[in-house]
């Protein structure tokens, strides 16, 4: 148990889009296991898997009741965990194409059990009309007046230790099926995910606010400041291991593209 693990998908990328995932990645420190599930119009796999992750492929059903890529990857992560030889330590589910690290991500001082974040505060579930759609749309009116007030949950980074996150991914799959389909839905696990966060229906839950270990950007106001070594600071002036979203700010997805995916020659 002592091995770290490090889940995300990479449904249609290039290399470009992974890059600074990647380079950042190698270059926080962290030596555990990282494994992508990459669809097959996903390319440049060869230079992904140069940066010694693991590339595992993604079947795509298809029909009507096809659920989106994001909803899949829960039902790809708990089948690899429930496949594993190794009981892994701590396990991140992460997004990648607008994620990079500052630090190793298992050294950010997270608790025991399962680990969710939070995005800035300013911003609640019924106040976002995606978070407020997805939620109304997939388990209605009621799921929405529960939550409606509370901050909005990021599920593109959640920790736990393996256990945890098994059950987790049970409480996930149990409510993303059956899909209600419906346009701008393809980001409804995220409302799944903010009701059970908010409900209390996950045990050994410990909630870590926009200025913790990660910081998601997308609802934050303005460009985050950055430090002489590139580095990006939370409101608190620290340096967060992980930040995500960074694609939502002009300046600072210039300078990481510019660092991490600079043009060919």
């Amino acid at each position: 148990m002592d091995a770290n693990l490090i889940l995300g998908l990479a449904a249609g990328y290039h290399y470009g889009d992974m890059r600074p995932f990647l380079a950042s990645l190698g270059e926080s420190g962290f030596r555990g296991v990282c494994v992508l599930f990459v669809s097959p119009t996903t390319r440049d796999l060869d230079r992904v898997g140069a940066h010694g992750v693991t590339v595992l492929p993604m079947p795509l059903p298809a029909g009507p009741d096809t659920l989106p890529a994001n909803a899949l990857r829960y039902f790809l992560y708990r089948d690899f965990l429930l496949g594993s030889a190794i009981r892994y330590r701590r396990i991140l589910l992460t997004d990648v194409r607008d994620v990079i690290f500052q630090a190793d991500p298992f050294d950010a001082g997270w608790a025991d059990g399962l680990n969710c974040v939070l995005e800035d505060p300013r911003t609640t579930i019924s106040q976002c009309p995606h978070n407020s759609r997805w939620v109304r749309q997939h388990q209605g009116e009621g799921a929405l007046a529960s939550v409606a007030d509370s901050p909005v949950s990021c599920s593109g980074t959640v920790v736990a230790d393996h256990d945890a996150m098994l059950g987790y991914l049970d409480a996930m799959i149990r409510r993303l099926i059956p899909f209600t389909p419906g346009e701008r839905m393809a980001g409804y696990d995220q409302g799944v995910h903010n009701v059970l966060v908010h409900t209390g229906a996950l045990p050994s839950l410990t909630l870590h606010d926009n200025d913790g270990p990660v910081l998601t950007l997308a609802s934050t106001a303005g460009e985050p400041a950055v430090d002489a070594q590139g580095r990006v600071r939370n409101a608190r002036g620290q340096i967060p291991a992980m930040v995500h979203q960074y694609d939502r700010k002009p300046s600072l997805f210039a300078r990481i593209r510019a660092r991490h995916a600079p043009p060919r020659p």
